[in-house]
């Protein structure tokens, strides 16, 4: 039987030496995957990073203006959604490059091949998480012998996740122009028309002594930050997550009724 989860890693192509690594790590584990070539943030043109996000946006949205690593990092997850949906592929395992595999990745594709051929609908499944950072888990869903879980609040970070094909045109649309960095946004997931769970346990994490090329990129600069924008920024975002949490708790516990 073959692997049924594509794997798509995001890798820069000045990364040679980390792909290797990679490489080592997948065949380790029994698994093949493509690669998706990152996207440069620092060799973007003023025009073109002007097609995708502005100092209006940000001022709306986010608390300071995106560096160019973090809008590489953005357009290089968005070149996965769109291969997602360019090759119609039901769901794909979005993996960047600094991953590491903690647990069992076969079980954790049982799982996911098991809810997509279930009458409920799903688009992003969170496989990995910053090593001691698990956020609080309101709801729990049996799922062979793993658990898909509702977070108070999506973890931050973008090293795995699975994404259906319905996922990947939702977040696409909703991303044409943004204005924080993609896990942040995903973080807002009712505004880019998506749900987000987890699959516990994770299967994967970011290594604790690797950064990926592309935040590496993103740290270079350090944009001007508005504290108070910020903070009333993250209580409105605390207040509508708090909402819009409870309505898809609700959702899945009458789903399992």
């Amino acid at each position: 039987m073959g692997q049924s989860c594509h794997i798509l890693l995001i890798n820069m192509d000045r990364s040679s030496e980390r792909l290797e690594q990679c490489q080592r790590k997948f065949a380790a584990a029994g698994l093949e995957f493509e690669r998706v070539a990152g996207i440069d943030g620092s060799h973007l043109s003023e025009s073109e990073v002007a097609q995708y996000t502005s100092p209006n946006l940000s001022a709306q949205q986010y608390h300071r203006e995106l560096s160019r690593g973090e809008i590489g990092c953005y357009l290089s997850h968005r070149k996965a959604w769109q291969t997602i949906v360019d090759r119609q592929l039901p769901y794909a395992l979005v993996l960047e490059d600094d991953f590491e595999v903690i647990g069992n990745v076969d079980k954790a594709f049982e799982a996911i091949e098991k809810l997509d051929a279930s009458e409920q609908s799903w688009d992003c499944i969170k496989l990995a998480t910053y090593r001691h950072r698990e956020r609080k888990v309101l709801y729990r869903q049996p799922l062979e012998n793993m658990e898909l879980v509702t977070f108070a609040k999506v973890p931050a970070g973008t090293c795995a996740q699975v994404v259906s094909l319905e996922g990947a045109k939702q977040l696409l649309k909703h991303s044409a122009h943004f204005a924080r960095p993609v896990d942040t946004d995903l973080q807002h997931w009712w505004e880019r028309g998506v749900e987000i769970m987890g699959l516990h346990p994770f299967v994967f994490h970011a290594e604790d002594d690797v950064v990926s090329e592309i935040d590496t990129v993103s740290q270079r600069a350090k944009p001007k930050r508005h504290r108070l924008r910020r903070l009333a920024q993250q209580v409105g975002a605390w207040y509508k997550g708090f909402i819009e949490t409870r309505k898809l708790v609700i959702r899945q516990q009458q789903l399992q009724r």
